[in-house]
């Protein structure tokens, strides 16, 4: 299993909208259902301020982000939150890989083991 974390930023007029749009009862099914088939196993989003931690888990995160990146529904939902963000990681088709500043994991505790 692999797993990173990046930072993004909310414009401060577009956090609400941020979160409204993440709500359960807000969130695509069919962009739930790309997340599933691209390979994602977990993703977590954190929220303080207008900056937004990113949690995300997958068997090859290489392979989900390659899905993804040709995936009309991702494309879409990346269009929308992407110009709601001041800061905000791309993916580079021709690098095929995302381009953020990944935050560093200082500790990392699971079932009794540290894993660090």
């Amino acid at each position: 299993m692999q797993y990173r974390a990046y930072l993004m930023r909310v414009k401060k007029e577009k956090l609400k909208d941020y979160i409204d749009v993440h709500k359960k009862e807000n969130f695509w099914e069919d962009l739930l259902q790309d997340m599933k088939t691209a390979g994602f196993s977990k993703m977590i989003i954190f929220q303080l301020g207008q900056d937004i931690i990113l949690f995300e888990e997958a068997d090859n995160i290489q392979k989900t982000y390659e899905y993804s990146s040709k995936s009309t529904v991702s494309k879409k939902w990346e269009d929308i939150v992407s110009d709601w963000m001041e800061k905000y990681p791309e993916y580079n088709i021709d690098k095929r890989a995302i381009e953020f500043t990944e935050i560093p994991i200082v500790f990392y505790y699971k079932d009794g083991k540290l894993l660090h």
